[in-house]
């Protein structure tokens, strides 16, 4: 069970939208680029809920790639 929890959540890593065409996704403590427009990332979010009981995987979406840019202002 535990190697089972580790794989999913290793894949909840990866599956993670870490870049787009316009840059590197955030978190909510980091600073933003001004000149892009940022949305939230609803596939992160999603990943981080299922993931909620591992603990681990939601606090490394919410702190690194929540937020993530979708065009230029």
């Amino acid at each position: 069970m535990k190697k089972l929890l580790v794989i999913l959540a290793l894949a909840l890593l990866a599956g993670c939208t870490s870049r787009t065409e316009f840059g590197q996704c955030v978190g909510i403590a980091e600073d933003k680029d001004p000149s892009l427009i940022y949305k939230l990332s609803i596939w992160n979010m999603v990943l981080g809920l299922v993931f909620a009981e591992l603990i681990v995987p939601p606090v490394i979406v919410v702190a690194e790639k929540l937020y993530c840019p979708t065009g230029k202002k």
